[in-house]
């Protein structure tokens, strides 16, 4: 079963939890180029993270036990989208948007049970910050180790990912003084260092609360839009939270894989040919370095053409009314695949962004001040209408509005978070994607 080999390849020696040495940012230092690789680094081992061997055979059990949570919810909310179906068909109106698809609607239940299912004890979050800085959290090393073999066990299931579109060439390289793990993914089967490979650049940041998914759980989303936009894609591997790091650290390899992508010496791509985004998370990765890029020296790389932000996590700390109210009313009128993950998702906060010392790193991206009086490149947001982050796109805007900033917000009705991955069961998920394929290509 798929839940047996992910526990299992948690906890091989490759990919047991680790920890990346670097706690602060550093001085720029951008490696040459970039390096074509068979498989991703996976950072840099601090100390004895690893799992005692007697230890496996007790983690293995508990974290097959959480499955089980997910698995039940995925059964129940399956049957209920096959009665929402039957229903509609009978003349009814149903329990999901009329527009869902039977296989948009199988596909977004099926979701939010496996979603709903997934558990984070505070003991656990406690003990992880205690490894992650001993002065605060709690001493627990088997809570910590359980939380991380578990998360560990999850990426491996959505590391068989989704495959790209037909025609799209896909090379890992790393990237930086650090080796950033990334992976190019370029239309027409060119190198991305071929000289008829696409002047224009996608620079991409995953989403996946900050501490599951990859490059593979996006890569039909990444190469639709790479086709769109007739346009090279490099998706940037950023260290996840908690065994990889901390915002801070996310935060340092996205300002460096952006300075790579435009330095001579390494992706020799001017900026104006550049447009940077991100999903979920990785839009809070992406608005994050387009602000600060707005307000660096003359000696930082300049601004890139534009954003792209599809249904960002802008507010995770859910510090405005708004987002307190939409994750409160979540589990009982959203349909969203979202809608079963209120407590998770605050306890993943925890992990993320920790005791973070570094100011640039804001937390909450819904500030006026952020913006105000500052030279931000435009940007394109877009957000399913019944979305639980749906008020933070909407905020953005307002914003935007306040502060000068161009941005475009397209809201599809109906439609759930991220809805552009299930753009092979409905037209919207196709329309949003050209549509980001033409503002990228308007820019650039």
């Amino acid at each position: 079963m798929a839940s047996t080999a992910g526990v299992a390849a948690a906890v091989r020696p490759h990919i047991l939890p680790q920890v990346h040495c670097r706690a602060r940012r550093r001085s720029t230092r951008i490696r040459a180029s970039g390096t074509e690789v068979e498989e991703p680094e996976q950072g840099t081992m601090v100390g004895n993270t690893a799992l005692d061997r007697p230890e496996v055979p007790l983690m293995l059990g508990v974290t097959l036990l959480r499955y089980a949570g997910s698995g039940a919810a995925m059964l129940r909310n399956g049957g209920a989208a096959v009665r929402h179906h039957v229903a509609v068909a009978r003349g009814k109106s149903g329990t999901r948007p009329l527009s869902w698809s039977p296989g948009m609607t199988v596909g977004v239940e099926l979701l939010a049970g496996f979603l709903e299912g997934i558990s984070i004890d505070d003991e656990e979050v406690a003990a992880v910050r205690f490894r992650q800085n001993k002065s605060t959290g709690t001493d627990d090393q088997k809570s910590a180790d359980r939380l991380l073999v578990y998360l560990q066990s999850l990426r491996a299931m959505m590391a068989v990912g989704v495959p790209p579109l037909p025609g799209t060439r896909v090379q890992r390289v790393t990237i930086g003084a650090d080796d950033i793990p990334a992976v190019w993914l370029t239309p027409n089967l060119y190198s991305w260092n071929n000289r008829r490979a696409p002047k224009r650049v996608l620079l991409w940041f995953h989403g996946g609360a900050f501490v599951l998914c990859n490059t593979a759980t996006h890569a039909r989303l990444l190469s639709s839009m790479g086709v769109a936009a007739d346009a090279r894609v490099l998706s940037v591997e950023y260290p996840l939270a908690p065994d990889q790091g901390t915002y801070e650290n996310m935060a340092d390899a996205v300002d460096r894989a952006y300075e790579w992508l435009c330095s001579p010496d390494g992706g020799n791509v001017l900026p104006e040919n550049v447009v940077i985004g991100g999903d979920s998370a990785g839009g809070h990765l992406a608005c994050g370095l387009a602000q600060r890029l707005s307000k660096r020296s003359e000696k930082s790389p300049r601004p890139p053409a534009g954003v792209v932000l599809l249904s960002p996590w802008l507010d995770p700390g859910r510090e405005r009314d708004s987002t307190k109210t939409a994750w409160a009313n979540a589990s009982e009128t959203s349909v969203d695949y979202l809608r079963g993950v209120e407590g998770s998702m605050s306890r993943v906060v925890k992990l993320v962004f920790g005791e973070t010392e570094d100011d640039s790193c804001e937390k909450c991206l819904l500030d006026a001040s952020l913006y105000a009086g500052r030279s931000m490149p435009p940007c394109l947001v877009q957000c399913g209408g019944v979305e639980v982050l749906a008020s933070e796109s909407r905020t953005l805007a307002d914003l935007a509005d306040e502060t000068g900033w161009e941005l475009t917000l397209e809201a599809f009705e109906g439609m759930p978070h991220v809805f552009q991955v299930f753009d092979s069961v409905t037209p919207q998920g196709g329309d949003a994607i050209e549509s980001v394929g033409r503002f990228i290509k308007r820019l650039t």
